[in-house]
């Protein structure tokens, strides 16, 4: 195993030599959760390919602008939820995630509740992927204990419980798809992600297309709601550059309406501040593993075949010699110019001024939407809010190196005071809530649940 520490390593190795650098370690217990069918652990074969390019056409960066009107809805919502329960702001910024991703990938309508029951579904499923792809997790991943794996299933609780998990989870993401699949026959229009994927491969590739989609939606429900957490506290923490963003909001947008993506180009400090919370606490500070397929060399080294490469992101990201003496602090400044413009990326950063989407062939394919989502949240949050750590009168900063630990990760439990900036925010909210048609009626569950329904827990799903 090899861990890079520095840009320059990882882009001549992962970017570079992305060839020979692209394949993942072959985690026995991951597979079993997932039945080797989710892209994002998958080995660099053919499946990978085809589930690859499918997933990369429905997100391309041209594709994705198809989906503002989602992500403009999810903030709307997401801002009514803070005004009424400010408290449990994370889990709203969960349930706009899966909301948007199920909106996306599924076409389902919007969630209006934190505490669906798919919300909780899908973070176990991440939960299990994410503990079972970190090193050491489980004794036979080790390559001196892999004889484990030929024990009697019975003496083996990791493996029975990883593939009920399976049955599980292939009966959730493969009921949702059958929805969808139900709605073409019919002859309806499919404009999701999903509708697009079933059409293209039809009835032989559908449990094939179920998992891509789960593999897509797994990611996009799990990572934003992480990044707008570690947004909340740098907002706490850094007072400075939240006035500046609001200055900005205030100067484009005024008083009277939300932000929209029509904002977009004359808002580069919100931008900066999307690349900057990327770059100060990413949510995957290690990054996934990759895999070399041959022998290498490197700088002198031998890299031998099957060598199982870490990024160390946070060493990336925290490079003082790149990022400047203040690489330690939350300043979306360092991605301007004296204009008050952003400035040309750094190099090796496919534009993005971070690695926290990877590279190579594994490069997050949904970093479009991601960027799209967290722009748009957090234009609307500050817009809306003032952020900051005042709690019943007391002021309790929270400490940014805590974090609740994996190959994902979020601030530890902190909490903040969240009030409107102006008397009228919930009254122009609820404009936006009624000109979008957002009504409590707008997502109906069945009362009877079929047998599929009742063993995911999953329920069936109308629009009016």
């Amino acid at each position: 195993m090899i861990v890079l520490g520095t840009h320059k390593a990882a882009a001549d190795l992962l970017d570079r030599r992305a060839n020979i650098y692209s394949d993942r370690p072959d985690l026995i217990v991951l597979n079993l959760l997932t039945g080797g069918m989710h892209w994002g652990f998958a080995r660099l074969d053919d499946l990978w390919k085809r589930q690859r390019r499918g997933a990369h056409e429905a997100l391309s960066a041209q594709t994705v602008k198809d989906y503002f009107e989602y992500q403009e809805t999810e903030s709307v919502i997401m801002l009514h939820q803070m005004l009424t329960d400010p408290e449990n702001f994370a889990d709203h910024f969960s349930r706009a995630s899966t909301s948007l991703a199920l909106s996306i990938i599924y076409g389902w309508p919007p969630l209006l509740d934190s505490s669906h029951p798919l919300i909780p579904l899908v973070d176990q499923f991440n939960r299990e992927l994410l503990v079972a792809a970190a090193p050491g997790s489980f004794w036979v991943e080790f390559k001196y204990f892999k004889w484990m794996q030929h024990l009697p299933r019975w003496m083996c609780a990791w493996r029975r419980n990883a593939e009920a998990s399976f049955i599980r989870d292939s009966a959730m993401f493969e009921k949702l798809s059958y929805d969808v699949q139900k709605q073409i026959n019919a002859g309806d229009e499919a404009t999701s992600v999903a509708g697009k994927l079933l059409q293209d491969t039809g009835t032989k590739g559908f449990f094939e297309a179920a998992w891509n989609l789960a593999s897509i939606y797994s990611a996009g429900a799990e990572t934003t709601a992480g990044q707008l957490a570690w947004f909340m506290q740098a907002m706490i923490l850094y007072s400075e550059a939240q006035r500046l963003a609001q200055e900005e909001i205030d100067r484009v947008v005024g008083p009277y309406r939300l932000p929209t993506f029509d904002d977009y180009e004359r808002l580069p400090y919100i931008r900066a501040t999307v690349k900057e919370i990327l770059r100060w606490r990413g949510v995957s500070p290690i990054g996934l593993p990759h895999r070399l397929i041959q022998n290498d060399y490197y700088e002198g080294y031998l890299l031998p075949k099957d060598t199982i490469c870490f990024v160390n992101n946070w060493s990336l990201h925290h490079d003082k010699t790149i990022y400047g003496d203040d690489a330690e602090h939350f300043n979306p400044g360092r991605f301007l110019d004296d204009n008050g413009n952003l400035k040309s990326s750094i190099v090796d950063t496919r534009d993005e001024g971070h690695a926290s989407y990877g590279f190579g062939k594994r490069i997050c394919v949904g970093r479009h939407v991601a960027n799209n989502s967290l722009f748009i949240h957090i234009a609307c949050l500050l817009w809306a809010f003032n952020i900051t750590s005042e709690v019943g009168g007391h002021s309790d900063l929270p400490d940014s190196l805590q974090c609740k630990e994996g190959l994902i990760v979020r601030p530890s439990t902190f909490r903040c005071n969240i009030t409107a900036r102006q008397a009228d925010v919930a009254e122009i909210v609820a404009q936006a809530k009624a000109d979008k048609g957002i009504r409590d009626c707008d997502t109906v569950f069945s009362k009877g649940m079929n047998d599929h329904d009742a063993m995911t827990n999953t329920p069936s799903v109308s629009t009016t």
